[in-house]
């Protein structure tokens, strides 16, 4: 008799009045990226399972079936318990998260604070483990901060000169802080990304939510607002000032 196989399933439920596209394609692709690097952990393999899509009416319900990429049921019943029980220690703030790289910390906090109860849009993002769901919040992701080491945040500015974009999963670039020399990510949504291209190598303001270390040197900056500065040779020079006065 042959042994029965057993149904594993991960579901991605997006709700809210105002889901705009860039917030949609935001959160389906933290998902996958979040389930391939406890995959990844789990098996030791960097592709370990694929995934079989369909999606449900209603609200956005992406269902998921993962297979594995060698035909075994472990590897995906392994990936989704250590995927359920990750969320559950953040969550309950009682230890870190087994088989959870900082990577996959991360993409955990990105998802949980992509429902942001302050502004219209996504009201709740949920993950669907078999029959289990969990909702993913600020509140419930907040322990991974204390996990990586972030002490505390506040919103603030920084300035230096842009560099270093990467455009794979969040959008990130690094400015080099001109007071320090310190090189401080700095994370963006679509919405900044013209803005950002053109500034590269240029002295810029950012302006969002600053994460510090518990040394009080800077982490990271969610940026809301970006300035940039006129290069040094467009500067009025000081004869040009001298010669307004003389007028």
């Amino acid at each position: 008799m042959g042994k029965r196989k057993t149904k594993n399933s991960l579901s991605l439920i997006i709700e809210g009045n105002r889901i705009t596209a860039s917030k949609f394609s935001k959160c389906v692709n933290t998902f996958f990226e979040l389930v391939n690097d406890v995959a990844q952990s789990v098996s030791g393999k960097k592709k370990a399972i694929d995934f079989i899509v369909s999606v449900k009416p209603g609200s956005i319900v992406l269902c998921v079936k993962p297979e594995s990429t060698n035909g075994s049921d472990t590897i995906v019943e392994e990936t989704i318990k250590t995927l359920r029980g990750g969320i559950d220690a953040i969550s309950k703030r009682s230890r870190p998260p087994r088989k959870f790289s900082e990577n996959a910390q991360k993409k955990l906090y990105v998802l949980g604070n992509i429902a942001n109860f302050n502004q219209e849009g996504i009201d709740h993002v949920k993950l669907k483990f078999n029959r289990a769901a969990r909702v993913l919040s600020p509140s419930s992701v907040s322990y991974v901060d204390n996990l990586l080491g972030t002490a505390f945040k506040a919103y603030g500015t920084v300035e230096g000169q842009l560099d270093a974009i990467d455009l794979h999963g969040k959008l990130t670039f690094f400015v080099y802080e001109t007071l320090s020399g310190n090189k401080v990510k700095c994370t963006f949504d679509e919405d900044l990304y013209n803005d950002v291209i053109s500034s590269i190598r240029r002295r810029v303001s950012v302006y969002g939510l600053i994460k510090y270390k518990k040394n009080g040197s800077l982490n990271s900056v969610d940026i809301e607002k970006l300035t940039v500065f006129p290069d040094a040779d467009k500067l009025p020079k000081f004869k040009d000032i001298i010669g307004l006065f003389a007028e």
